[in-house]
């Protein structure tokens, strides 16, 4: 399930590291709809692998060091969900915030409206992408955490690393994985910063190569790592 939620702001100033807000406000919205969905979905004891993705859009923004100025004090937010029984209570629990007041810093938002969108068919092994939200492949070693694009000697190897862990929660072999493949002549590395980490990524087109049922997931549950933070959601292109 594809849905886009529709926000306003009440001034034009917004948080640089606004997913920090996103991830606030999906955990109060699941908490006050229902808290058995809530701590199946986030238990601070367990790194809980998640079946969604989510991507944000501000028409025209103006970044500045520590905020974003949306002139027109709106902005969407994207979401891709894989599993339909989460994808329900996330819509319901989204669905009892609209016209709520959800409070920032210095800011505050309303959700006006959401809508779903068609899920374009997967029928080859062989698409091409496009990142609305940029694309995070990580490695950890020895409780430290190690990032790379697109380009990097590491990348392919640990996406495919990421994409292994995530199907954790599918009943996908793992070995479905090894017919995976990504390529790109437009892309760029992109540093974004999370909670305290300037994180590598990548965005930009791709051509992505594999086995039709997992291309089909990635494009409802996101691909690579911290998906459900807001990064790797991809729409289809032509």
């Amino acid at each position: 399930m594809r849905l886009k939620l529709y926000f306003n702001l009440e001034n034009e100033n917004f948080p640089i590291q606004y997913r920090k807000s996103i991830l606030s406000f999906i955990k109060k919205s699941l908490t006050e709809y229902s808290e058995e969905y809530y701590k199946k979905l986030y238990n601070e004891r367990d790194n809980i692998i998640k079946p969604y993705t989510f991507a944000i859009f501000f028409n025209n923004p103006e970044f500045r060091e520590n905020q974003i100025i949306i002139k027109d004090k709106k902005f969407q937010m994207n979401m891709s969900i894989a599993d339909m029984e989460i994808a329900v209570a996330l819509y319901n629990s989204f669905n009892h915030q609209k016209q709520q007041k959800f409070s920032l810093n210095s800011n505050s938002w309303k959700l006006e409206n959401i809508s779903l969108i068609n899920e374009k068919k997967i029928e080859t092994g062989n698409i091409n992408i496009k990142f609305m939200s940029p694309l995070v492949v990580r490695n950890r070693q020895n409780q430290k955490d190690y990032y790379y694009s697109y380009g990097s000697q590491e990348f392919v190897d640990t996406l495919k690393i990421n994409i292994k862990e995530q199907l954790k929660i599918t009943n996908m072999p793992e070995n479905i994985v090894d017919t995976f493949e990504i390529k790109s002549d437009n892309y760029k590395k992109v540093i974004v910063k999370f909670y305290e980490k300037k994180i590598e990524s990548t965005l930009g087109s791709f051509n992505i190569k594999g086995d039709i049922d997992l291309l089909r997931y990635l494009y409802q549950a996101g691909v690579g790592s911290k998906r459900s933070s807001g990064f790797g959601m991809f729409e289809i292109i032509d």
